[in-house]
């Protein structure tokens, strides 16, 4: 009796020191966030724009875009620089326009016109932004690609679906690391936009692999920002038939994969109360984002009626 009287009178004395307790979150400062990319044979584009706080509403008309800003791509192997233009675009998005801002090279320059990123080079960003300047590098690596890509049917579902294949054969060296994306070209057109797109995980690389030749099952990449019902996200990953989809494969170095795969585990972890924060490694300094280098190869393959 008397235990248990000492119970009782310990939960009343817990009860009593309940507090309740305000907790103010700061946003924090807004940074830059960098979206870069130079790809084989492709000029270089930047996308700049300010993060959001914790609590902003997201959507493309919150999207701050930085203006004005001087952006500098120089390629370490031939010491040659060209100074980005920035341009105004405007989007139609369903019922609405939306202005966009990018830096890209000024076409009316033919220096400018023809500097195209190539394998083996290192490029250098520099951007100054009223009295900020960010730097960052990336390399552009070697690309072995695919060995081969087929289709093989959905067990109980042959009639309507495939799932895509592919052989890898890994250098002997270690490092090498892919960004993987599909885009599908429907036979049956629902109106949504047929861009390249990545799948739950986007980019691999050869730790476990290195040296060897993999089977590889790939799952098709999907737009995260649309609602699936559960009937079609059963069938997210598989191609269907009379579609037509494109791999892009592309080598990516050891920084550009950092930043894709903790902003991937950051994502996968929102909402989940029981995930350790992730820090996204992005690699300019002082920013948010990436500075990519990519070497891209595109396999294309039809599901035929």
């Amino acid at each position: 009796m008397k235990k248990s009287r000492q119970l009782f009178l310990l939960i009343i004395f817990l009860i009593s020191c309940e507090k309740e307790v305000n907790i103010k979150l700061n946003d924090g400062e807004k940074k830059i966030v960098v979206e870069g990319v130079i790809d084989v044979n492709e000029v270089p584009y930047v996308s700049l724009t300010r993060s959001i706080g914790f609590f902003d509403k997201i959507d493309l008309s919150s999207v701050e875009y930085i203006k004005n800003a001087a952006i500098t791509i120089t390629d370490l192997n031939t010491a040659k620089s060209i100074l980005l233009k920035e341009y105004s675009i405007d989007t139609v998005v369903g019922s609405n326009t939306v202005k966009f801002s990018l830096y890209g090279p000024d076409f009316a320059d033919p220096v400018a016109a023809a500097f195209k990123g190539e394998i083996g080079h290192t490029y250098k960003i520099n951007i100054v932004e009223n009295t900020n300047v960010y730097e960052a590098y990336t390399l552009i690596p070697e690309n072995v690609g695919l060995d081969s890509v087929w289709l093989e049917p959905v067990p109980g579902k042959e009639d309507s679906f495939s799932v895509l294949k592919a052989i890898y054969s890994d250098p002997d060296t270690f490092g090498n690391c892919v960004k993987l994306q599909t885009k599908r070209n429907r036979l049956i057109k629902d109106g949504s936009p047929e861009l390249f797109y990545s799948s739950f995980t986007s980019v691999y690389t050869d730790n476990i692999v290195n040296g060897t030749k993999i089977n590889l099952s790939i799952d098709l990449g999907f737009d995260r920002t649309r609602d699936y019902s559960q009937k079609e996200y059963q069938t997210l990953g598989y191609v269907k038939k009379g579609d037509t989809v494109t791999v892009k494969w592309s080598a990516i170095d050891r920084n550009v994969f950092t930043f894709w795969e903790t902003l991937s585990f950051s994502a996968g972890s929102v909402g989940n109360p029981f995930a350790s924060p992730v820090q996204v490694m992005g690699n300019v300094k002082g920013a948010i984002g990436v500075w990519g280098g990519y070497s891209s190869k595109y396999f294309t393959i039809i599901d035929s009626l």
